[in-house]
């Protein structure tokens, strides 16, 4: 198969889509050396890029860049081709606070970090510039073999004094067959008596390059899932489990955080939201954002059958306390609509395995009928199951093996998030070279 790469961007251009995005990248420096960590084992063709400290004069000329958003500004999450590294180590870090605050007041800042270069001053500064933070620690008991951290009894003690001081979350990479799954409770333990508000548990994610990847197949998704939940009735804080294993788009409530606004509006881990402002909401992730974004929301929720309404007494954009996965974009997905025309033609949708079964409840709740397909990762292997992470040489195949089988589509959709905002896939290969191979005109979505 020959494809062919394209030029990649300038790194300004990527700069500016990112912020474009709220994501604000600082550095690609990190202090650790995490066992889990794919940067060092990408393939050879994989398009990621390396960026030193920025200035603070660089971060200040683009800082209206950010203006293109209006979700939270983010830090140091790997959510674009740039590698983010720990941006703790940036040496302009609390200046870059402070100028973040200066042009927006309002917007809720949130800082991923491994916690090993948090100090008393530091936390003082993310207090008074109303940081929150995702504190990446992964594992109390076996530090040094898992990230590489030569002062592990002083990354606890700095985790441990953002209590009560600091709103954060905490992450765990869950690795059993390196720490066990009592470390793994005890690491969750430590979260929570510190302070977190919650816990996201994460599948590790290794491909066929990464020394680990012969562990990828023995990870049980199920015992994982089950462990979490375990955890959430233990800890009584959420503990949510990515990827969750969701089915549906079915707007579920996870859990309802206590003295929140949606606690005393009544809500409870388990309702379904039918309604949001007297309109209809189609998935979780509607119903969040429509509450998040309004002041008193005028909520309907079928729980067990029996309709309840309330009001959830909060701010424009302040969090309501409620808790719940992240689903399906309906903005993204009623244009999905209008641009396949799935209502008259036949379409392929190629998607990776989590978001099938989700797409698919989607069609049905909207009375439409499309070809769903799950696209495994050729070009990483392992056990990767991200859309982000799909190759067009990935679509390719698992294309070729479908209409092998006699299915002819009149369109194909391909996951947007597998493309930079140029359209080029994690190898520098358009999107449009789906479309000369096979034919048949492409929309992402």
């Amino acid at each position: 198969m020959l494809l062919e790469r394209t030029p990649p961007p300038s790194m300004e251009a990527m700069l500016y889509h990112a912020q474009m995005q709220g994501i604000l990248p600082l550095t690609s420096r990190c202090n650790m050396q995490c066992v889990f960590c794919s940067n060092a084992y990408n393939p050879e063709t994989c398009e990621v890029f390396t960026i030193p400290p920025r200035s603070l004069a660089e971060i200040e000329d683009t800082i209206l860049w950010l203006t293109g958003s209006r979700g939270p500004i983010v830090i140091g999450e790997s959510v674009t081709r740039i590698n983010e590294g720990e941006p703790l180590t940036h040496p302009e870090f609390p200046d870059i606070l402070k100028l973040l605050r200066k042009h927006y007041p309002d917007r809720i800042i949130r800082v991923t970090t491994n916690g090993s270069l948090l100090t008393p001053e530091l936390i003082k500064r993310l207090s008074e510039f109303d940081v929150e933070l995702m504190v990446s620690l992964n594992t109390v008991g076996y530090r040094e073999q898992v990230m590489g951290d030569k002062q592990p009894e002083t990354t606890l003690r700095n985790v441990e004094a953002l209590g009560g001081k600091v709103r954060f979350e905490g992450s765990i990479i869950a690795l059993p067959f390196i720490t066990g799954w009592e470390d793994i409770r005890d690491t969750a333990r430590f979260l929570r008596d510190s302070g977190a508000w919650s816990i996201r548990i994460l599948a590790p994610g290794f491909s066929r390059y990464h020394p680990l990847s012969e562990y990828a197949a023995s990870f049980d998704l199920d015992e994982a899932r089950g462990a979490g939940q375990e955890l959430q009735k233990d800890l009584k804080i959420p503990v949510l489990f990515e990827p969750p294993g969701i089915t549906s788009v079915t707007p579920v409530v996870e859990y309802v955080l206590p003295r929140s606004p949606a606690r005393r509006a009544g809500l409870r881990s388990g309702d379904v939201i039918t309604q949001v402002l007297k309109r209809y909401v189609m998935s979780r992730t509607e119903a969040f954002e429509l509450i998040r974004d309004h002041e008193k929301p005028r909520v309907v929720c079928d729980r067990q059958g029996v309709l309840y309404e309330t009001v959830i007494n909060k701010h424009r954009f302040q969090p309501s306390g409620l808790v719940m996965y992240d689903d399906l974009d309906p903005d993204a997905w009623f244009k999905w609509e209008l641009e396949s025309r799935v209502k008259r033609r036949r379409v392929l949708v190629l998607t990776s395995g989590p978001a099938k079964p989700v797409i698919e409840d989607a069609l049905e709740v909207r009375g439409l009928n499309a070809k769903v397909e799950a696209v495994p990762s050729v070009f990483f292997g392992g056990n990767i199951d991200a859309a982000g992470l799909l190759t067009v040489r990935d679509f390719i195949a698992k294309y070729s093996e479908i209409t092998g089988g006699g299915y002819e589509p009149e369109i194909v959709t391909l996951p947007k998030r597998a493309f930079d905002p140029w359209g080029r896939d994690l190898e520098g290969v358009s999107y449009r070279s789906f479309e000369q191979m096979s034919g048949k005109p492409v929309v992402l979505a």
